[in-house]
């Protein structure tokens, strides 16, 4: 085979593949979103709020000895449940009336 011969065939199997590659292109990937993605209190708290509250449920996991899923599970619970707390208006006491 010559020289222009190779070249007019790669030429060819180039424009074949890139003809084919749009026609059988997947779809992008995406990922799931989370059910609570917008009412998550975690994830709108402020930096140092998030942190504390991260290392206090890894102190519970740890007194409880937790490790793999299970510790992932009962850090996810214990975020969400402390930060909802800490998002949730405090009762204020009714004003005396004066007398």
């Amino acid at each position: 085979m010559t020289l222009s011969a190779r070249a007019a065939a790669a030429a060819a199997a180039i424009a074949a593949l890139l003809a084919a590659g749009s026609a059988s292109a997947q779809p992008a990937l995406t990922l799931p979103t989370r059910p609570d993605a917008a009412t998550d209190k975690f994830a709108t708290m402020d930096k140092p709020a998030r942190r504390a509250i991260s290392v206090a449920c890894s102190k519970e996991a740890d007194d409880q000895g937790l490790r793999g899923k299970a510790r992932g599970k009962f850090r996810s619970a214990c975020k969400r449940d402390k930060a909802a707390a800490a998002a949730a208006p405090t009762p204020t006491p009714p004003a005396d009336k004066p007398k």
